[in-house]
């Protein structure tokens, strides 16, 4: 077990007793030294002086104080918003000293955002905002009108308010100010620091700094920051010695005014992060040292931040000249929650006299890098061994106690082992501001198997060894790859000394995850002066080199970004967890990137805005509606713009868009024009990505840059006259010619952009040679294939722009090469395509709600009727606020399941159902209801509102009818519920719904009467009944889980509304409809329905129409029925590959090589160049065994190929050429198989499922809903 606790030895006694407040401490400093100088303010940073002796100090503080107690503050929370300076000083004891919560936050500067001072404004509760005269009117504007903030300006106060102020009634208890930490701007946590904390923890450190009468303290560190308000306006305060101040600007902008007033003052304690003194190093000129006496400072404190060696010894050897000896350095470790200080270097009085070498510099140990990623400690001498060096943090003083535990188990963790640190001790802060469960859990922490507490959980990682605290990193920013720990702040280091361009300490490491595994992520700051000249692949190569040689990891994306791009702290820390989030949100200015997978290169906000401009200039719905044609100026500029491959990865030609950016893309086009919305959606999703997703490399490459660019278009032909969306009753066939070649025959109908197609992706049954039935499949066909004919385009409704028709498939030769998945499983190509579809037309139809809403609020803001202004009505109003309620539910919907999917979640298949289910049922009413508040001018074509009307209308029919798709929900909920049960329970995190409606179900079946006596029908029904239920229950838990994570007001409207919807459903399900009290059998129906004849007859026109057949004669033959072709003519197979002595070994090798890098690192062969090391590509040492084992198993060697075979050669050509040495290549066919790349891994579970269990899912969905209910299944 690792456990730290010092005895109480040579310690100083602490001056004030227990229950003592820092009203006691200036008190007393008032009395005893009321003329000393308590505190000096450099304004300019150097020589212009502000200062305060103790009596004055107190004085002004008293005078705050009392005006505070006038206006019955106590036990309230004060914002302190100032500058750096003195006014800060009396206000922060003021607010003490009359028992007001100090909150102190630094005021935004320039372009930042106010969100954060808002939310801590809001969370604090604050009565008072703190300030002085010269900043209020700018203060005032951060705050919105309805801030209900009273303003004090403590610089104008008349000092002779002190005479009224009065003793507070505060303890050692009392809360003394909140330090709020860097979390997230939603939800700020302020960390509790009492009278006593403070008084403990100043104690601490003037212990353990060894500080006395004689200490002078120089500080430019953030007054807001616990380093700076605790370590440099407190710590002299309670010492009593002065201390000189700066603005952290001041050292920022010329980092020799920190080190001159140490100088100058004789300053013994100073300090900062890491940063600092790496600054100083990098900045400071020779002829700026001049004059610098350093001889003074005996504590150089260091901490906030990893601590470097190389840091510590540049500026030892830099500043040395100088006075500076590399045995004042005093790392230390520390943290808010635990007031401040918690460990530091342990002094010795004859250190601390000592001005000789015999001083003990600060302890660094060298550990076991390979160890260290497995959690293990071990310390080596070993110079053949890969290692780092770790600063010691020290020990604590007797106050404080700190274990090493392991953060999964709440075991103590062995001397050898790495875990979270915990802390216990007076110092520890009582938790966070009004967050009872997040205190619980990190301030009341017990051992799990002596229950010894309580524990401060840090969240940091480290070892004790030697007695010595040695902190590793964060727990939630340490970078797990393949079971090894990283932790950023080395591969950082890295990426700094990688090029000169690259801003030291304004560097991320951080992960992502990709298809359920964790992938590197760099972002690095560009020094401004390098943008105009900086070669910025070679930059990013040399990143991913180093990262590969020091670290053996493939980094995955990395991105270069402007100078001040990397979010930080108040304090100077990065932000790694917000540069992530960042970056994910695709806000990031980027200069340039390397970007593997997942994350787009092009931000959809640039797309979104060019298609509104381009909507206003160069569409005409009404005019494609009527010439049913969308004109090729939009197709070639769509295209173009990349708007028909926006998930094509780059190297393809396409945008690479994640499934969040390409969804708001397609709301957008939803809102423009919905049969734009639905060519665009069909061209990606029903035409790309089965390609991207199932195709092979080849066909990948032969396709996809024509299609992403708009080239050609791509169509989806799975319907059949008598096989809807039902695939068991597909006729269409793929007969065998040979093993690898097939001919297709059969009718497709309702094909969308069929017509226009350069590539028709085809479903037939696939057959053996003797006819039978092998399952479902799917190719690839190119227009211009011999037998591939195109049928007559089908008249709709609406829609009306994009062309829907039928192939024809004659005989058409197909490969294996055209092949979509494995042979058989066609419909797991079909499943994956259609599922996303659903996705895509929710998209849509949120866009184009949102256009009915505000068409209709248009109308009705300025129609005038007899009551007033339309849109006063009450009915107007609650039609037109449940639209916006039903737009943020589905919109919330949408949003969720495609952030699951870019996090690489599995997405059930009852989620793309309530999809295609609720947005376009929405859609439907939305325009339905345009249409009738409109009035006359909604029949009106040139209004817009009918287009509207028909657009929307077909929605409710593609990729599943509605009825049909409720009636399959409820299937699922009654009979196989253990995806909802996901989905609710584990995905979104609701169980309370899931258990609803399975009582609901389970309710329905037992009290509901069915009006059906057949089992079959009354299984129907009920299903209908449940799936009408499980939809509003889906999405009442999509919004209530959204609403946890980011609380909003529409949010809050939409689940009210969405709530209502879902108690009626219930309540409906057992209540008769009017519909139920007349049913009647299936041949009743048919006789009242014949009976309609003899009061209206059996109408048929039959009058021609127009002509549209060419002339007889002048036809080139005449016209006749297409005939079905039952003789196949075999197509002679294509000769054999050359043979082995026509190759050349090593191109062989070579383009083998390629190929198998290509496919690990997700690039296209024809972009690896033979002249590079693989280090450039960012193999990592995993993937350099598979390449040896690979390349053994392909070439036939016997003996076992080196696994550093990748390193041992400056480059890939130098490798093929050793190889062909040795190597026996293999013969033509194997040759042709292994160079045949595999195709990718499939991503989701629905692809992983067997053929047959994909077939029975989309028959029970589209058509044979009465198969699955007869029979039922177990639960």
């Amino acid at each position: 077990m690792q456990f730290l606790h010092v005895p109480p030895n040579h310690i100083i006694s602490p001056m004030f007793p227990a229950d003592s407040t820092l009203v006691d401490l200036l008190q007393h400093r008032a009395t005893h030294q009321p003329q000393q100088l308590s505190y000096v303010f450099l304004t300019n940073g150097e020589t212009e002086e502000i200062t305060l002796s103790y009596q004055t100090l107190t004085e002004k503080v008293m005078a705050i104080a009392a005006q505070l107690q006038a206006m019955n503050l106590q036990n309230e929370r004060a914002l302190l918003l100032y500058a750096p300076g003195l006014d800060f000083v009396t206000a922060f004891l003021g607010c003490l000293a009359a028992g007001v919560g100090a909150v102190p936050v630094y005021p935004p500067q320039g372009k930042q955002p106010l969100s954060r001072l808002e939310a801590i404004a809001a969370d604090a509760e604050a009565k008072i905002v703190l300030t002085t005269n010269n900043f209020l009117a700018k203060i005032k504007q951060y705050f919105s009108e309805t801030a209900r903030f009273t303003y004090l300006t403590t610089d104008s106060l008349d000092e002779s308010l002190a005479l009224q102020w009065k003793q507070p009634n505060i303890n050692s208890k009392t809360l003394a100010f909140l330090q709020y930490t860097s979390g997230s701007t939603g939800n700020p946590k302020g960390v509790m620091v009492s009278h006593g904390n403070l008084l403990q923890n100043s104690a601490n450190i003037y212990r353990g700094f060894k500080h006395n009468d004689n200490s002078r303290v120089v500080s430019w560190l953030p007054h807001y920051h616990d380093m700076g308000l605790i370590g440099g306006i407190l710590q002299p305060l309670y010492g009593g010695f002065p201390v000189i101040l700066m603005s952290p600007s001041s050292f920022i902008r010329k980092p020799i005014r920190w080190l001159r007033a140490i100088s100058r003052y004789g300053a013994t304690t100073s300090g900062g992060p890491n940063f600092a003194y790496k600054r100083c190093v990098e900045t400071i000129t020779p002829k700026q040292k001049a004059g610098l006496d350093l001889s003074s400072w005996k504590i150089a404190f260091t901490g906030a931040e990893s601590i470097s060696s190389e840091t510590l010894d540049q500026f030892a050897e830099a500043f040395a000249p100088c006075g500076f000896r590399r045995e004042a350095f005093y790392p230390c470790y520390g943290l808010a929650e635990a007031t401040l200080f918690v460990t530091g270097k342990v002094l010795t009085k004859s250190e601390l006299r000592s001005q000789n070498s015999e001083v003990r510099e600060p302890n660094l140990i060298r550990v076991d890098s390979e160890a260290l990623q497995q959690n293990r400690v071990v310390v080596t001498i070993d110079e053949t061994v890969k290692t780092q060096k770790i600063v010691s943090c020290g020990q604590p003083t007797s106050d404080e106690t700190v274990i090493i535990v392991d953060p999964e188990t709440l075991l103590p963790c062995s001397p050898e082992k790495v875990g979270e640190i915990w802390v216990s001790g007076a110092s520890v802060a009582q938790g966070y501001w009004q967050q009872k469960e997040i205190t619980e859990a990190t301030f009341k922490a017990y051992l799990a198997d002596t229950k010894e507490g309580t524990f401060l959980r840090t969240g940091d990682l480290g070892f004790l060894h030697d007695g010595e605290l040695f902190v590793t990193g964060r727990l939630k920013d340490v970078i797990i790859i393949r079971g090894h720990n990283y932790y950023p702040q080395d591969i950082e280091l890295t990426v700094e000394n990688s090029h000169p361009a690259i801003r030291p300490n304004n560097c991320v490491a951080t992960s992502i995850t990709h298809e359920e595994e964790e992938k590197l992520l760099i972002i690095a700051e560009i020094k401004r002066k390098f943008l105009q000249k900086l070669n910025l692949e070679e930059t990013i190569t040399k990143i991913r080199a180093n990262i590969s040689q020091n670290h053996g990891i493939q980094t995955d994306n990395i991105v270069l970004v402007k100078q001040g791009s990397i979010p930080k702290t108040s304090s100077g820390k990065i932000q790694r967890q917000a540069c992530k989030q960042a970056y994910l949100e695709q806000n990031l200015p980027t200069i340039e990137s390397l970007q593997v997978f997942k994350s787009s290169p092009h931000a959809p906000s640039n797309l979104i805005q060019w298609l509104r401009n381009y909507a206003n200039e160069h569409i005409n719905s009404r005019l494609m509606d009527e010439r049913r044609c969308i004109p090729p100026h939009i197709v070639l500029d769509f295209g173009n713009q990349g708007l028909l491959g926006m998930q094509v990865p780059p190297e393809y030609g396409g945008l690479g868009l994640n499934h969040g950016e390409t969804m708001k893309v397609i709301e957008q086009l939803g809102a423009i024009d919905t049969t734009l919305s639905l060519f665009v959606g069909l061209n990606n999703i029903l035409g790309i990505r089965p390609l991207l997703q199932f195709g092979s490399q080849a066909l990948k490459e032969e396709l996809l840059p024509m299609l992403a660019t708009g080239r050609e278009l791509a169509a989806f032909a799975l319907t059949e006259p008598s096989a809807g969306s039902n695939p068991q009753a597909i006729t269409s066939s793929a007969m065998p010619l040979s093993s690898d070649k097939w001919v297709l025959n059969g009718t497709k109908i309702w094909s969308g952009s069929a017509a226009w197609a350069g590539v028709i992706n085809v479903f037939v049954q696939q057959k053996d040679a003797q006819g039978k039935f092998q399952g479902i499949s799917s190719f690839a066909v190119r227009r211009g294939t011999p037998g591939l004919k195109q049928g007559p385009e089908a008249l709709t409704l609406g829609m009306r722009g994009m062309v829907q028709n039928t192939v024809y498939l004659n005989n058409v030769p197909v490969s294996a090469s055209q092949q979509l998945g494995d042979p058989g499983e066609g419909m797991k190509v079909a499943q994956d395509a259609m599922m996303y579809g659903r996705l895509a037309i929710a998209a849509a139809s949120v866009g184009g709600m949102k256009r009915c809403a505000q068409l209709w609020h248009r109308y009705s803001s300025r129609r005038q009727i007899s009551t007033g202004r339309l849109l006063d009505n009450p009915l107007v109003l609650a039609r037109l606020n449940g639209l916006t309620a039903a737009i943020t539910t589905v919109e919330t919907l949408v949003t969720s399941i495609a952030q699951l999917l870019d996090q690489g979640q599995e997405v059930p298949i009852e989620a793309y159902t309530v999809c295609k289910m609720a947005a376009p049922e929405f859609y439907w009413q939305a325009a339905d209801n345009l249409v009738q508040f409109l009035g006359g001018r909604g029949y009106i074509e040139t209004n817009i509102a009918p287009q509207i009307l028909r657009d929307a209308r077909v929605l409710r029919i593609f990729e599943g009818p509605t009825e049909t798709l409720t009636a399959f929900l409820g299937s699922r909920l009654i009979y196989q519920p253990k995806g909802l049960k996901r989905l609710l329970r584990d995905t979104l995190g609701v169980p309370e719904i899931y258990e609803q409606l399975q009582q609901t179900v389970e309710q329905i079946q037992y009290y509901r009467k069915s009006p059906f006596t057949e089992a079959t029908k009354t299984k129907h029904w009920t299903a209908m009944l449940c799936g009408e239920v499980a939809m509003w229950g889906v999405l009442l838990a999509v919004l209530q889980a959204k609403a946890i994570a980011t609380p909003l007001e529409s949010l809050d409207r939409a689940i009210a509304w969405t709530k209502e919807h879902f108690q009626q459903k219930i309540a409906q399900g057992f209540i008769k409809t009017p519909d139920e009290l007349v049913i009647s059998s299936a041949n009743k129906t048919t006789e009242l329905i014949a009976d309609y004849e003899t009061a209206i007859g059996d109408i048929e026109q039959t009058l021609a129409g127009e002509d549209r057949e060419l002339d007889e004669l002048l036809r080139k033959q005449k016209n006749g029925e297409i005939r079905e072709y039952s003789a196949v003519k075999k197509i002679e197979r294509a000769e054999k590959p050359l043979s082995e002595e026509d190759w050349e070994k090593r191109g062989v090798i070579e383009d083998w090589l390629k190929n198998w890098l290509g496919k690990k690192l997700n690039l296209s062969p024809q972009t690896i160049d033979p002249k590079r090391a693989f280090a450039d590509y960012g193999i990592d040492s995993v993937m350099a065994v598979e390449l040896a084992q690979d390349l053994q198993e392909w070439l036939g060697h016997t003996q076992e190929l080196e696994a550093s075979l990748a390193w041992n050669f400056p480059n890939i050509k130098s490798l093929a050429k050793y190889l062909t040495t040795v190597a026996s290549v293999a013969e033509d066919e194997a040759v042709e198989e292994i160079l045949s790349m595999a195709e990718p891994e499939m991503m989701s579970a629905i692809k992983n499922a067997s053929e047959e269990e994909i077939q029975t899912a989309i028959s029970q969905e589209m058509a044979e809903l009465e198969s699955l209910l007869k029979g039922g299944y177990q639960r």
